[in-house]
């Protein structure tokens, strides 16, 4: 089965100029929704994964009971504290009319197992009502919120376990195998689909890229999360663009995977989250542009 392998030509597509003159907001505005009492680290990686790649802005809704440690770990975050333990739909709603305008959304980072309601309120508001592409993680994902936005050009990032507890499928043992169910189920759901392992399978139930790098230093929690901050950026950045939202996933799998490869090889298989966050600057960098 044909696929594009992932590659630095596609990041030269992807990845947005700056203009000269440009003023805060301008360069991506990310909100994400995410955490939990016992998940608190999730949020700040997303978030800081985010800021890495060049989004200007940040809204973070976060559980209270964590909303200190987060300001304290991140200052550049704007952090709002959801009135309840978990995302409620009167934590959604306070929440929603609290957010100002941003071009993306990312949501589910850290959530842990909970009712969907409060994400289904947020996901309908924002993607439906203020056209914002989303990026869906950990519980998140799910058939009700496939739903909600089928069509509108969202990323859902699972991994093999979760695409099994999704689509009650394995997703296969070999990339043949990966390729043809992943195709199949984000043409059947209208979706791009990030199928995380050592060969990352990204489809749009047209387009299939393959990340073929491959890293086994790259274990740690936390990757998936900061995955889903590179891919809520990219989403934020190329807003308003014709670049395709397979182009943006394909794009952020593989800016993930070269961040990765240079922290194994500066601390070999004794990397964390953060540390792959740091490299992304160091990654991006070559493709910095202005018009």
């Amino acid at each position: 089965m044909s696929f594009v392998e992932t590659s630095d030509e596609l990041l030269r597509e992807v990845i947005q100029p700056r203009k000269v003159d440009s003023h805060k907001g301008d360069n991506g505005v990310v909100a994400i929704v995410g955490g939990s009492r016992i998940f608190h680290g999730a949020p700040y990686f997303a978030s800081s994964a985010a800021f890495r790649v060049g989004a200007d802005l940040v809204y973070l809704g976060a559980p209270k009971s964590i909303v200190s440690p987060l300001r304290a770990m991140a200052p550049e975050l704007i952090v709002f504290p959801l009135v309840d333990e978990k995302l409620t739909r009167g934590a959604a709603t306070a929440f929603l009319k609290w957010l100002p305008e941003v071009d993306s959304l990312v949501i589910g980072p850290g959530f842990g197992r909970q009712s969907i309601d409060g994400a289904k309120k947020i996901v309908s508001e924002l993607c439906l009502e203020r056209k914002v592409k989303v990026s869906l993680d950990a519980e998140v994902q799910n058939i009700q919120i496939y739903e909600i936005v089928r069509g509108k050009g969202c990323v859902t990032t699972p991994h093999p376990g979760e695409f099994k507890r999704i689509f009650k499928r394995d997703a296969g043992e070999t990339l043949e195998d990966k390729i043809k169910n992943v195709k199949e189920k984000a043409s059947e759901f209208g979706i791009t689909i990030v199928l995380k392992s050592n060969e990352t399978v990204i489809s749009d139930g047209e387009s299939v890229y393959v990340t073929k790098i491959s890293n086994a230093a790259m274990t740690c929690g936390g990757i998936g999360d900061t995955l889903s901050g590179i891919v809520g950026a990219l989403l934020a950045q190329c807003a308003g663009t014709q670049v395709r939202t397979v182009e943006i996933a394909a794009a952020a799998s593989h800016i993930t995977e070269l961040a990765g490869l240079r922290a194994a090889q500066l601390k070999g298989y004794h990397i964390i989250a953060t540390d792959i966050t740091n490299e992304i600057s160091t990654v991006l960098k070559p493709f910095d542009r202005t018009q």
